[in-house]
């Protein structure tokens, strides 16, 4: 009965065990055309396992359904620290690239729990970004994850992008391109060496315009936990007497 009430309200289901800490992160908060939707579920509980499925559905501002994903039910198993994603790519359930406007992402886990819901934006030009999973100290194989940022300039393949790191996010920086969203911090200014805080911050977008290059492992240090923190990155243009040809939105973190 529980699977035929699902279906009718037309949503499709992510199964969790009650042992797993499930967390989700959705992103980017504003997705440029040409860029995709990231959503990751993170098994964050070291030494339990969890099961997942990528079922969840799309809506317009009016409440309109625009995607249902038409895969079947496929379990994913998770260790401790592990992280299963999946990407939307705007395109609404006839293949056609959705207009710029308010969407939501609807996803249920199954274990009893609302129907949980996650608004965003899709926007017509720009630059976003998330960490694909949560920021954590839980150890895999005793070293914290490496989790991977997804960087999305569609209008800018093949351009170099420098992605930063601040725990002040209150005081952005002016640039001769606009704000930059994040303030000048220790964390900041260790940021500024390519590779010192995140593995491969520094790179190239690929022909989409996208990156997941970059990487973040906290080191498995309780002194982290509770750890406020924000990531933005620039897409960089020789041929631009600016230097900076874009600006991505800011990403917010806080370590668990």
């Amino acid at each position: 009965m529980r699977t035929l009430i699902h279906a009718a309200l037309g949503l499709t289901l992510l199964t969790v065990p009650a042992l797993a800490d499930l967390n989700e992160t959705v992103g980017p908060k504003d997705v440029p055309l040409g860029g995709k939707l990231s959503v990751s579920f993170s098994n964050d509980n070291p030494g339990k396992f969890g099961v997942t499925t990528s079922l969840w559905r799309i809506l317009d501002a009016n409440g309109a359904v625009v995607h249902i994903p038409t895969t079947s039910q496929t379990a994913i198993l998770m260790g401790p620290g592990g992280v299963y994603s999946f990407t939307w790519n705007l395109k609404d359930q006839g293949g056609t690239l959705v207009a710029p406007g308010a969407y939501t992402l609807e996803y249920k886990v199954d274990t009893g729990a609302p129907v949980e819901s996650f608004p965003f934006n899709v926007i017509a030009e720009g630059a976003g970004l998330v960490l694909q999973g949560t920021a954590t100290t839980q150890p895999v194989f005793g070293g914290g994850p490496a989790r991977s940022f997804y960087l999305t300039s569609p209008s800018d393949a093949g351009l170099p992008y420098f992605l930063l790191v601040s725990t002040d996010a209150t005081t952005p920086i002016p640039t001769c391109a606009g704000e930059f969203p994040l303030g000048i911090s220790p964390l900041f200014n260790l940021s500024l060496t390519p590779g010192a805080v995140i593995q491969g911050s520094f790179g190239v977008l690929n022909g989409n315009g996208e990156s997941t290059a970059p990487k973040m492992a906290i080191p498995n240090n309780p002194a982290y936990v509770g750890t406020e923190f924000s990531a933005a990155f620039v897409v960089l243009n020789p041929a631009n007497p600016c230097l900076i040809e874009r600006i991505s939105n800011r990403h917010d973190m806080k370590v668990l």
